[in-house]
């Protein structure tokens, strides 16, 4: 079974796990990997990145780019990043980039274009990034299970946002939840899943600096009406993205935001729940107490996850990338090392 690995040195492919390091090829030159998805409705497997969004048809092998719009970043420089991609079950085509814009593709990626509604949400305002302060990221595209028509929005920093209408319309709901928000992740049509950081623009504005958000797991019972932090009380509330198989809900957070990370000025641990949230466990793991598992998928039948440091404002040269394999008895085991933070994994 083939395994893609995102990381932010572009995407790289393994026919075997383990594997060695000299046994990982690039297939694809796209810089920093923010997506990397395939779904069984859809033909091919689909990465978004800073580059621009791509898709394969052969297995990871060769990629086609789709075209998606990037743009003039006006007064700053530099051009737009893809950072969410998403094929419904309709056929339709969506990405969401840096500004953040939504675009659609109802042609298989031949041709795109903006849904506007996504630019009248009242919030819009105050969205804002750590980095680049005048655009936010679209960092989740979801469709809702069993309502093809609904999409959810994730926006860091801006909070959660929902369209009942294939995108055209949007509902503003950044009231709901913090502003920093990473991904969502929809298990049925009514609970969902959400991954936070600490950026909170109200209380930024303020003078109060960047990491005063509460952060968290999130989820919600009503279909985003209402939000409740399930790992109230973790210390390590930075939380890039969760993950769910087979009963178990993972997660790994750190104590500090990627500002701490440039000197190892951080802690970060590694927690499953076999009852949905009611409570973690903390498990060990390789690499730990400093690398950040951020990705997860499911290589034949065994759970696999990616670790490195992300987003590090003076990126480290002595930072690895590391795939790990849980087994049976649930410990982890490095199964292969790649020469840059792994960010996003799928198995083919």
């Amino acid at each position: 079974m083939t395994l893609l690995i995102g990381t932010d040195e572009g995407l790289f492919r393994v026919e075997e796990v383990p594997f060695e390091r000299d046994e990982a090829e690039k297939v694809l030159d796209c810089e920093v990997v923010t997506a990397v998805d395939s779904w069984d409705h859809a033909d091919g497997t689909f990465v978004a990145s800073s580059t621009g969004a791509y898709r394969s048809r052969d297995g990871g092998e060769t990629w086609e780019d789709l075209g998606v719009p990037l743009g003039d970043r006006f007064w700053h420089a530099g051009e737009s990043e893809v950072w969410s991609i998403l094929a419904t079950a309709d056929g339709a085509l969506y990405a969401g980039t840096n500004d953040p814009y939504v675009y659609r593709s109802v042609d298989d990626g031949e041709t795109w274009s903006e849904l506007k509604g996504f630019r009248e949400l009242p919030s819009r305002g105050h969205w804002e990034s750590p980095i680049d302060p005048h655009y936010a990221r679209l960092r989740a595209l979801e469709a809702v299970p069993g309502r093809p028509e609904r999409l959810i929005a994730g926006v860091e920093a801006g909070g959660i946002h929902l369209s009942d209408d294939g995108g055209r319309t949007w509902r503003d709901r950044r009231d709901t939840i913090v502003d920093d928000v990473h991904q969502v992740l929809p298990i049925s049509e009514d609970v969902w899943l959400a991954t936070a950081g600490y950026l909170d623009h109200d209380l930024e504005n303020l003078g109060l600096g960047h990491a005063v958000g509460e952060g968290g797991l999130h989820r919600t019972t009503d279909a985003g009406d209402s939000w409740t932090r399930i790992d109230a009380g973790n210390d390590f509330s930075y939380i890039r993205r969760v993950f769910v198989h087979d009963g178990t809900v993972f997660f790994c957070g750190g104590e500090e935001a990627p500002p701490a990370w440039v000197n190892d000025d951080h802690e970060a641990a590694l927690f499953e729940s076999t009852n949905f949230g009611r409570d973690f466990e903390r498990v060990a793991y390789p690499g730990e107490p400093h690398e950040i598992v951020e990705t997860w998928t499911v290589h034949d039948g065994d759970v696999v996850c990616g670790s490195g440091l992300f987003d590090v404002p003076d990126q480290r040269d002595d930072v690895e990338g590391r795939i790990m394999r849980r087994d049976d008895g649930g410990e982890y085991h490095t199964v292969g090392r790649i020469d840059a933070n792994v960010s996003r994994i799928e198995a083919l």
